[in-house]
Parts: C-alpha cells; structure tokens; sequence
C-alpha cells in the first residue's frame, strides 16, 4: 500500500543513530559499532562538502572580476558558468549510480583528488582557456560530491536522525555559500588568479584529508529495507517529489539573478542596506535550518514538505509587490524559514524514493539543476518581454506553487484520507486559482499610480544599472513598443561605448593600443570625437585615457605608487583620430579609453530621441540615478545628499538632463596616519588618485550627455574653479556641490 503512515516510527524502534549513552537494554555492540560508522560517515560528509563548498564558492566568485581585468565579453563569462552548471546537471546522475555500486568512498576520493590537481594546471598554461576549463572541471567536482555526499548520507541513518542530519549538512552548506566569496575577494586584491587557484586547491585538498580520515570505508548508500520503514514510494510520488524541489529552485535561481535588480528598482539604494536585505532570506534559511537540525525530534511527514515550499512561494510573491525596506526584510525572512522548513523534509523523502541512496540523490540533484537552470532564463525573458523585475519574482512563486500541487494530492490522500478523484480535483482547483494569479503576473498594469493615467513604467538593466523608462502614451500597447525598442537601442549602444566588450568599438581600440588604427563604428567615433573636444576645453580635467587606471578591477584599491606608474598614459591628446576613415589608435601601448564618465549620459540622450521618434510626448530616461526628462511637464526630482538616505532637495524640472557623482558609489577607506581617507572612483587625472574637492554633485544641463561630463568635471575641480568654468563653457548649466566639510555651495541658477 502507498502510504506514509508507517513512516512515522519513532527513532527507538528503527535503532539507527544510536550512541553508547542512550542504547537500550537488550542491545548489542553492534549497535555501537553502527553508530560509530554513521557519526563518522556524518563528519566526513559534513567536512567534506563544506570545504568543497568554500572552494567552488571562492573561485567562482573571483570569475566575474577577473573578466572585468582581462576585458572579456560578457558572453565568455556566460559560457563558463552554463558550462559550469551543465557538467554538474550531467554528472549528478551518474555520480549516483556509481557510488551505489562502488560505495561513496571512492567516487568522493577521486572527485576530490581532481578538484585538487586541475586547478594547479593553471600554472602550466595560464590563460582564460586553462580557467574555463577549471570552472567547468568544478561543475563536475560539486556534481560529484554533493549528491554522493546526501546519498551517503541517506544510508547512514533514518527516521528523525536522518532529518536532522540533512539540516545540518543543509545549514553548513549555505554557511560556505556565504564565506566562500569573501574569502575569494581576498584572495583576489592584487587583480592574481595565482592565490585564488591555491585556495581552491586548499580547499579540496582539505575536503579530501577530511574524507580519506574520516569516511568508513565500508560506508554506503544502500539502506537494507526494514519493516518499520514502511514500503518504498511510488513512481507517482517520486515524480511529484522531484517536480516539486524543481519548481522551489526555479525560484532560487530567479532570485539570485534579479532579487537585486528588484531591490535597487524599488529601494534605490547601494551598498549595504542592498546587501544585506538581499541576504536576509539565506540567513534565515540558515538559522532556521541550525533550529531543525537541534530540535526536531520528529520524523517529518510530506505535509511539511509541501507546507515550505507554498510558504516559500508566499514570501516570494509578496516581494515581488514589496515597496519599503521593512517589507522586504519581512518577507524574505518568510521565504527563508520556508526553505528551512522544507529542505530537510525534502531531503528525508527523497531519500525513500528508493533504497539505492546514489540513484536517488543523483535525480534529486538532476531535478534541482534544472530549476537553477531554468530560473534565471525564466526571469531574462520576463524582464526583456514585461520590463517588469518584480514580475519575474512572482511569476516564479506562482510556478513553484504549481509544482507543489502534485506532491499536495498524496498529503491530502495521507493525512486526511481523501480519494484519489477528491484529491486531484483540489489540486485542480488550486491550479485554476494559481493560473487566475498568473495571468496579471504576465501582464502587469504598468501605470505607476492613478493620478497619472497616462504614464506607463517600465524597467530593465543596461549599462551596469537599473534603466527605468517612465513614458506618456495613449495605450499599453503603445508605451510598451517604444520602451521595448528604446532598451534594445540602448543595450546595442552600451555594448559598442563599453571597454569590457572586446568586440566593441572602445574595446578593440584598447585592445590594439600602441600597435594599429582602429576602424570602428560611425556613433563611437562621434562619441570620442565629443569626448576629446571637451576633454580640451576641460584642460584635461576630464580624461577618457584615465581608462589605464580604471579599467582594472578595483583601481581605487591599488597602491599609490602603481596608479603613478600609469601617469605617463594618461593624455587625451595621445589619442589620434583620423576623421576621412573613421579610425583612431591609441599612441603608446597600454593606454586604455574609459568612457564612463560621459557615454551613460549620451545612452540616454539617445533614448530620449528614439522615444520622441515613436511619438511619446514626454517621459524620463533614468540609469542608474542620471536622468533626462522631456516633454511639456514639470518633473519633480529629490537630490539626495552623499552622506545621507534622506532627500536633500526636491526641484521642478522640464526637458533638462540631470547627473551626478559622488565618492560613496565605488570606495574604500584603509585606515592611515592622521585619520582615514577615502579612495573612490573618481579619478583626478592630474594626481591620479581619487579627487577629494567635493564628495557629491548634481549638474542640471540641456541634456544628459553634457550634465554627465560635467559632474564629473566639476566634481574634480570644485565649487570656486568649477563655477568659473561653467560661466566659461556652459553658462546655462547649473550646479550644487556637497564638500567634504558638509558644507553646500551652489551656482547662482540652481534652483534653491
């Protein structure tokens, strides 16, 4: 009979997980002898993948960065990590099948010594080849050891034991997931993949000692069937299991790529309230699961499964309609004591799937990376299709509920006795209610509020950042059109001015610095060609060529004396442009174009002028804090202080652009004598080091390339040079600057 009822048997009469202290009279020593052999199989797991974990994580972490240092495509980086995550989808199963036949050991042995050795391979042939081919070794290793490990796991107790054991190695697990970036941020501070590949390699090695050590070697991942233990679960609830843990980590994997986007969108914050609201569901996940795994004397039952993961699915619909800080806070603690409350029950049952453990956690794991994979291409089409985030989050929710539904009609069969037809009409029911969710979910209202009825609002990411387009239209159909075109304008431009795109124009000039022209494309030289006319007129205040410096990762961080070595590559006038053939080269090798300080500007001013070409009479362009209105409307703007979360200031403005800079995006403040001093991003070309005039501007101009040149202009000049240069150059232009004595000094037209 399919039925979960015996499964509920208390821990005393399955004797698994016994110790010496709480043995029964009658037992024999080999019960000890067991309990032996299962808390080390528990340590051994634990160790193992924690120090696998931290590895993976630390690497991992560090890729991202290192593309930004070598100037690679954003597709490369893409690449590697669908490479990543493919070995490990393909190997789970198979690593399943092979410790049921040769025992766990070995296969973690072997995944472990190679999680050692290939990394070191590096060093043989260094080059973003040998790391791809690293990060794609690591997909196997993790698709190795994280399945074995649970399937060892499983065969090594049963009942509330085993519950609690799959807590804990749930709880360590994110646990690493969390230290391992930190470690690999500071293993990579000198820009060196060499220290981060030691570490990984550290790491495994540590991983293998642990198992080599600790790991019987006659532990397994069959678990020899028991009448208590009741029958083996049906095909019918194993698909609905495996459905289920699909549909929760569809949801994680959504939320991983685009909880952030949403946060920055709604919160319009940086830094650490982001960070940390973005980590409150892992952190209650984790405290949660350290709680299950002390107190939870219970053996679950599905309804606990089923119970997270609509929690879960809750928590994250409701932060999809999130709009403050508490709000978020709140319910993604809710989504991560949903998870908590689920994954170790999972687990359990997934584990009496079947008596051969390996198989059983190889499909598990297969299940659970197709909903990794297949999450974030969930929310990439719903953000390029509705420019809606937070609809991706909830369209996600409602997708994992779903899932959950088949799982719900064996609970109801169990625990309340229902027949099979009642059950599934239930969960047919639900599934209309969740589908009527869905449907809104899909096709959001996109007018901000009922006072503006004919503003539609839209929001993606280019350029690094937030986009959010805010356009008057006399239909959704019509908005959604030309916000639709203006993103994918906006993304082609970003791709052509951006220096971390090898095959774009900036890119293939920094590429070929002191050795060959350059032809590039026709909008890029008129780009450069604006950009060096005002570096000009700046004296070279502002500098495109400081791209020497700032086209490392975390420039700002370097020393002195390696930021002064670079001096001599910076000059605009060192560009050279041949204007019949559309060419330029860069004179002296290692001279590098950063044109961060004006092309987000231009992006914008190009976007205004496609929208005013599909007929939209007004609306705002804003990335990432800059923006430009149009129109005949007033728009009111908060300014908001470099110090401060508050607004500063709200002006009234009409078809202007608006840009700021300020040291609190990009910095950091190494204590040194006489108190610390801040480095940031903005560079003073002059001195090479972080400009310290000003700590935050706001620049109104005619349009958003112009104020975007000029903040960062006059935030390296200051207020008494800056102002007598805007009378010069741009007497139309207004200006307030915050200074580092908290003081506010303004141009005399700046509305105030």
């Amino acid at each position: 009979m399919d039925n979960l009822g015996h499964y509920g048997q208390s821990e005393a009469s399955r004797g698994t997980g016994r110790t010496a202290e709480n043995r029964l009279p009658g037992e024999t020593p080999e019960n000890d002898m067991h309990a032996t052999g299962s808390n080390r199989t528990l340590a051994a797991v634990l160790t193992g993948g924690l120090f696998t974990t931290l590895g993976v994580g630390l690497f991992a972490f560090t890729i991202p960065l290192l593309t930004l240092d070598e100037r690679v495509s954003g597709a490369w980086l893409g690449t590697a990590f669908a490479g990543y995550y493919l070995a490990k989808l393909l190997v789970s199963p198979l690593s399943g099948l092979a410790a049921d036949r040769f025992g766990p050991k070995p296969v973690l042995v072997l995944a472990m010594a190679a999680g050692c050795l290939i990394p070191m391979t590096y060093f043989l042939s260094p080059g973003m080849t040998a790391l791809y081919m690293v990060q794609v070794a690591m997909g196997l290793v993790t698709g190795l050891v994280r399945p074995v490990g649970l399937a060892a796991l499983g065969g090594s107790a049963d009942g509330p034991a085993l519950s609690r054991r799959f807590a804990v190695h749930a709880a360590l697990f994110n646990a690493a997931s969390f230290a391992g970036p930190i470690l690999g941020s500071l293993l990579y501070t000198t820009g060196v993949m060499g220290p981060v590949l030691v570490g990984l390699s550290a790491c495994l090695a540590l991983a293998l000692v642990a198992t080599l050590l600790l790991l019987p070697g006659e532990a397994t991942t069959s678990r020899p069937p028991s009448p208590e233990a009741g029958p083996v679960q049906s095909r019918s609830r194993a698909g609905a299991l495996l459905l289920a843990i699909g549909g929760r980590s569809l949801g994680i994997g959504l939320t991983a790529a685009f909880y952030p986007i949403v946060l920055a969108d709604v919160l319009g914050r940086h830094g650490p309230v982001v960070a940390a609201t973005f980590a409150a569901p892992g952190l209650a996940t984790f405290l949660g699961l350290l709680l299950a795994g002390r107190f939870d004397d219970k053996t679950p039952d599905m309804g606990r499964v089923v119970l997270g993961m609509l929690v879960s699915a809750g928590g994250l619909y409701a932060l999809g309609e999130c709009r403050t800080l508490w709000q978020f806070a709140a319910f993604g603690v809710i989504l991560g004591l949903g998870a908590a409350l689920s994954i170790p029950a999972s687990m359990f049952f997934a584990s009496r799937l079947s008596h051969r453990q390996g198989a059983v956690f190889g499909a598990a794991n297969l299940a659970s990376g197709l909903g990794f994979l297949l999450g974030p291409l969930l929310g990439g089409f719903i953000v390029h299709s509705l420019h809606a985030p937070a609809s991706g989050l909830k369209a996600a929710a409602v997708i994992g509920a779903l899932a959950c539904l088949p799982l719900s009609t064996h609970v109801f069969r169990d625990r309340f006795h229902w027949g099979r037809g009642m059950a599934w009409s239930a969960a047919g029911l639900a599934a209309c209610l969740l589908g009527l969710l869905l449907i809104p979910t899909l096709s959001p209202d996109l007018r901000p509020d009922g006072r503006d009825e004919d503003l539609y609002r839209f929001t993606d990411v280019a350029m690094g950042t937030v986009v959010k387009l805010t356009i008057e239209a006399p239909s959704r159909k019509s908005a959604s059109l030309a916000a639709r075109r203006t993103m994918t304008a906006m993304r082609s431009l970003q791709q052509d001015f951006d220096h971390r795109n090898p095959r774009g124009s900036i890119g293939r000039i920094n590429r070929a610095a002191g050795q060959s022209w350059v032809k590039i494309t026709p909008r890029a030289f008129a780009q450069l060609d604006r950009a060096l006319a005002f570096s000009a007129a700046t004296g070279g205040v502002f500098d495109p060529t400081v791209g020497a410096l700032t086209t490392s990762p975390f420039y700002y961080a370097m020393d002195e004396s390696v930021a002064r070595t670079k001096s001599g590559l910076v000059d605009y006038r060192m560009v050279l442009m041949d204007r019949p053939g559309g060419r330029v080269r860069l004179e002296k090798a290692g001279m590098a174009l950063d044109l961060g300080g004006i092309a987000k500007g231009s992006i914008v001013d190009a976007a205004v002028a496609l929208l005013k070409k599909h007929g939209v009479p007004a609306g705002i362009v804003e990335a990432g804090g800059d923006f430009r209105c149009f129109g005949d409307r007033d728009w009111h703007v908060g300014i908001r202080h470099p110090r401060h979360d508050a607004v500063f200031q709200t002006i009234a403005v009409r078809d202007k652009g608006v840009c700021g800079s300020g040291d609190y995006r990009q910095f950091v403040s190494p204590d040194k004598q006489g108190g610390p001093i801040k480095h940031h991003h903005i560079i003073n070309p002059s001195t090479m080091d972080s400009a310290h005039k000003s700590i935050g501007v706001t620049v109104i101009a005619d349009t958003a390339e112009l104020a975007d040149a000029l903040a960062t202009t006059l935030f390296i000049m200051g207020p008494a040079r800056g102002t007598a240069f805007l009378k010069e150059y741009s007497p139309k232009s207004a200006c307030i600057w915050f200074l580092p004595d908290r003081s506010v000094a303004y141009t005399e037209n700046f509305p105030h």
